[in-house]
């Protein structure tokens, strides 16, 4: 009887109080999510931004504009370019009508700590070329931000 009383007691302080409730459930955000969020808000042409880096345990995305991605392992498009530094460059579909451009991550001292996804919107006069170098543009200015992969985990304060 005392766990149903205790979820009557929880629900009842959700209802009650709507944005305690949500602060609670939502964790304080890392410097990589904040850095992802403010990163898109500022660059019409980034459609989205995924941050993966890598440790003891294998590579994981950890801050993304879907959050649902973070947490998740990398596959080759990030594996890829943290071995070998090529970009790896899917061209638009119908179904995905942007270029999406995976990089190798550096912090500002030029350490290699992971891989950064975009997407990027072409217009009409857009090549290959022309939306990779916009990509290489973008990562260093993100680049410049980052002053260690352990900044990037850290938990932001509210």
């Amino acid at each position: 009887m005392r766990p149903f009383l205790a979820a009557c007691a929880l629900v009842a302080g959700l209802t009650a109080n709507p944005a305690a409730a949500q602060q609670r459930t939502q964790p304080t955000p890392t410097n990589a999510q904040a850095l992802v969020d403010g990163f898109v808000r500022t660059h019409a042409g980034l459609a989205a931004l995924e941050l993966a880096v890598t440790g003891e345990r294998g590579c994981r995305t950890v801050a993304a504009t879907a959050r649902e991605d973070v947490g998740e392992r990398c596959d080759e498009d990030e594996l890829g370019p943290i071995r070998t530094g090529r970009p790896d460059i899917e061209e638009p579909t119908a179904a995905d009508p942007v270029y999406d451009i995976t990089q190798a991550l550096h912090d500002a001292d030029g350490r290699l700590i992971g891989a950064a996804g975009m997407d990027l919107r072409p217009d009409s006069a857009s090549t290959r070329e022309s939306m990779l170098a916009q990509a290489q543009e973008l990562l260093r200015e993100l680049e410049r931000q980052i002053p260690s992969k352990a900044w990037l985990l850290q938990r932001r304060e509210p």
